[in-house]
């Protein structure tokens, strides 16, 4: 999907393509987007309407399954079903500051953040595929 249908694409269509048909949840993504553009409103309306702590619906999905995966730069990344509304909330607010690749828990370095300090964003569970 390129930039400018992004632009163009209304909100109701962009809330019926990604959001679950009540608007708490954020639909299973099998196509990564290609723009992070998409991937921020995206995750602002599902903040806007959604009153769920999480970005997928726990019911249906186990924490750790991948809800949004976006390619940036030829590389694959992924948003985990379990992402809350805090770490969303941070990870808009820092939409202007770039993606950076640090170390989980396991000291794997696949982790995104867009923390100012390269932290993580607790509740926020972004990871790059690694290949």
């Amino acid at each position: 999907m390129n930039l400018t249908y992004i632009k163009q694409m209304k909100p109701n269509e962009l809330i019926s393509k990604h959001l679950s048909l009540d608007q708490q949840y954020i639909k299973k993504n099998n196509k990564p987007l290609s723009e992070l553009s998409e991937l921020y409103s995206i995750l602002e309306w599902w903040r806007k309407l959604s009153r769920s702590n999480t970005i997928g619906d726990l019911k249906l999905f186990t924490g750790n399954t991948a809800i949004i995966g976006i390619v940036i730069n030829n590389k694959t990344y992924f948003i985990n079903a379990d992402t809350t509304r805090k770490g969303v909330n941070e990870f808009l607010k820092n939409k202007n500051t770039a993606l950076i690749t640090i170390n989980n828990n396991n000291g794997i370095t696949n982790k995104v953040t867009n923390n100012p300090n390269m932290a993580a964003i607790e509740g926020f569970y972004m990871y790059k595929v690694n290949f």
